[in-house]
């Protein structure tokens, strides 16, 4: 660069890039005087937010609505295996909501329905309209079904879930409708004795099979109308209480104040008292229905050791503040499997645990053991720390029977568990005893390896 480029550069202004107003030397800026200024949450977000806690209220709202439809409601795939069922309906049909899942629905019907019940699936699935379809009356064929007879409706949906469809059938109970209409037309039909009085003359009269039929369909549909009458105000209390714990719970204060504690001390008590009611109508019905009529079993081969620890941990989930003994199961290697319908077995297995756990204190030992006995397996529940009297043996299994004096937790109870253990066992053509002293109860079912 020449001796005048370089006068000529010197003698120009400085020119920055910056405002004139806002020339700020940042390297010299004191560090105290930078702040981070957290951004406003707009109205929109805001919003938005209490949308979506509106949403999920309502969501939860609704499926605790769907879980407590008071009719059998599933939704299936176009090849009749079940997708889904509502709480109410698994525990009408007397299954849990994960055995009847991916089963064919075909299995919950009688033989002579299967047929009509395909045709109809066919019908559907031909027509492939989205209107409800009523296929009509169809008879239950599940073992512990609080329900024999119901009314089918079924409807197609093409585009459920990106075009997957499916098929929605709600199952109404009409069990007293039909016991009430076949009563009538037996008695329509009831033939008439021909007697001889004391001059060998013939006097017609009528059968006293009228007579019995027309209080058995009284005792039918008294039994009907309570069942239904009962469960209806107990499945809304139910709901209620269940709501009552959300609500509760969202409370910060629940457990940590004492005025909270008394709350939930009482939240406890509504919850455990209509459990308490509402398996003492199931215990009824499951009674009267096994003592009018039995259902075929459903055979399954159990490896009982493997079965007994499932079963175990599921009645630990279920029954965890009931549960404060020492539960452990004794069972040889070599045992054999056993064929049994395993949805009666855990029920019964279920039931002895839960006396168990009722009648003895807590820190006792209570124990499942298994053996084989020539061709029967020999399966027991013994408790230790309470015994039962000798003279209070005899009346054990009787219905509506409890062992005076003799909770030391004050369970309380219905009476009727060990008598519908008694029931289904004789419908596994099992044989249940029990025996007491030295401060152990034990209890030992006796079972066919021959199935």
């Amino acid at each position: 660069m020449s001796l005048n480029q370089r006068k000529r550069v010197a003698a120009c202004p400085q020119i920055s890039l910056w405002p004139q107003t806002h020339q700020l030397n940042i390297l010299s800026a004191n560090p105290s005087c930078l702040e981070l200024v957290p951004e406003p949450v707009s109205n929109l977000e805001l919003g938005l937010a209490e949308q979506l806690r509106h949403t999920q209220a309502e969501l939860q709202r609704y499926r605790m609505l769907y879980e407590n439809i008071p009719s059998v409601y599933l939704s299936l795939d176009v090849t009749g295996v079940i997708l889904s069922v509502n709480q109410f309906g698994a525990n009408c049909l007397g299954y849990t909501r994960e055995q009847l899942i991916q089963q064919p629905i075909l299995k919950l019907f009688g033989e002579s329905e299967k047929q009509r019940l395909t045709d109809e699936f066919k019908a559907l699935l031909t027509n492939t309209s989205e209107g409800a379809v009523n296929c009509g009356d169809f008879r239950l064929d599940c073992p512990l079904s609080q329900i024999k007879w119901v009314k089918v409706t079924l409807r197609f949906i093409p585009d459920y879930e990106v075009h997957k469809p499916v098929i929605i059938m709600l199952c109404e109970d009409i069990t007293a409708h039909k016991q009430a209409e076949d009563t009538r037309q037996a008695s329509e039909s009831c033939p008439h004795t021909l007697i001889q009085n004391e001059q060998h003359d013939q006097v017609l009269i009528p059968d006293k099979l009228e007579e019995v039929e027309s209080l058995t369909r009284l005792k039918e549909e008294f039994i009907s109308t309570v069942s239904h009458e009962l469960r209806t105000p107990l499945t809304n209390m139910k709901m209620a209480i269940q709501m009552l714990g959300i609500a509760l719970h969202k409370e910060q204060k629940f457990v940590e104040n004492a005025e909270n504690s008394k709350a939930a001390c009482y939240f406890e008590i509504l919850n455990n008292e209509c459990d308490r009611e509402i398996n003492l109508i199931n215990n009824f019905l499951d009674l009267k229905r096994l003592e009018r009529d039995s259902q075929p079993l459903v055979l399954e081969i159990i490896q009982l050791e493997q079965w007994l620890w499932q079963v175990l941990e599921k009645f630990k989930q279920r029954h965890f503040h009931l549960c404060q003994q020492n539960l452990s199961i004794k069972i040889p290697h070599s045992l054999p499997p056993l064929a049994c319908d395993s949805f009666i077995l855990e029920r019964i297995v279920i039931e002895l645990l839960t006396n168990a756990c009722k009648f003895s204190p807590p820190d006792a030992a209570i124990m499942i053991s298994a053996e084989r006995k020539a061709n029967n397996i020999l399966l027991q529940v013994i408790n230790s720390g309470v015994e039962i009297p000798s003279t209070e043996l005899p009346r054990i299994f009787d219905k509506f029977y409890r062992i005076p004096t003799n909770d030391p937790t004050k369970q309380g109870g219905t009476g009727l568990g060990l008598a519908l253990v008694q029931k289904l066992i004789k419908q596994l053509a099992g044989t249940i005893t029990v025996d007491s002293g030295s401060n152990r109860t034990c209890f030992t079912i006796q079972l066919s390896l021959k199935g």
